[in-house]
């Protein structure tokens, strides 16, 4: 398995930063994990875009979605498609945009789905955000990969990620800044629901500009001492 962060902040990025983008591998099959904004550019530099095997997408606020379009237009010059896994929201005009754009063959999912990608088994898990939101964890030969999107705590989230390798989980916040109902983790929540779940290793991304991430960082290893902070450009595995 091999996780390259293409960009993970939220909701925007800091200076020469990327917002939420991710490019996972296993054998021969391909990934991208959302594709907000400065992500593109990004993955273009690690391989070639139209050669990723599904783009799946967690929900569809702009700091995860951004690059979309942009990302059609590549596809069109090239006559290539895309097949795109992502849940169904009849407000976000990029949901719409989405739909219409003939680079993207759109599979809309909810929790509970179950589908193929190449050499992988994605299973869909609901999220707590405010629009339509889901989580994905995906099982290859290698071992388990779950990613959180954006999602408060709720009751069964540390079952989404029970046993897995790798949880790439959203710490937008740290416990200054978080609340109830705030859209976000916090880093402590993360490395509560990674203890909890047993996983072998915890990346904190979604991680806020305006937020301390040294204090995100620490409160979570008082909870799981094996995490780290998403960077960009990171590559773990491979």
């Amino acid at each position: 398995m091999e996780l390259r962060i293409l960009g993970m902040n939220g909701p925007f990025p800091a200076p020469g930063g990327a917002a939420s983008g991710y490019y996972f591998r296993e054998g021969d099959t391909r990934l991208i994990l959302d594709l907000g904004s400065g992500t593109l550019s990004r993955l273009t530099l690690e391989t070639v875009p139209e050669d990723m095997d599904a783009l799946l997408i967690s929900h569809w606020h702009a700091d995860h979605t951004s690059d979309l379009q942009v990302l059609g237009y590549r596809l069109q010059a090239l006559g290539k498609t895309m097949p795109l896994y992502g849940p169904g929201d009849k407000v976000s005009f990029t949901s719409q945009a989405a739909d219409r754009d003939s680079a993207f063959t759109v599979t809309r999912v909810a929790p509970g789905d179950r589908f193929r990608v190449g050499e992988l088994s994605v299973e869909v898990f609901g999220a707590r955000h405010p629009v339509p939101s889901v989580m994905y964890r995906i099982t290859g030969r290698e071992g388990i990969f779950c990613y959180t999107g954006d999602t408060n705590l709720f009751p069964g989230l540390s079952d989404f990620a029970r046993g897995a390798d790798w949880l790439l989980a959203d710490a937008a916040f740290d416990d200054r800044t978080w609340g109830e109902g705030k859209p976000h983790l916090s880093g402590r929540l993360c490395g509560q629901i990674a203890r909890e779940a047993g996983v072998k290793k915890l990346i904190l991304t979604h991680l806020n500009p305006l937020v301390d991430h040294d204090a995100v960082l620490r409160e979570a290893r008082e909870a799981f001492p094996d995490c780290l902070l998403a960077r960009q450009g990171m590559r773990i595995g491979g």
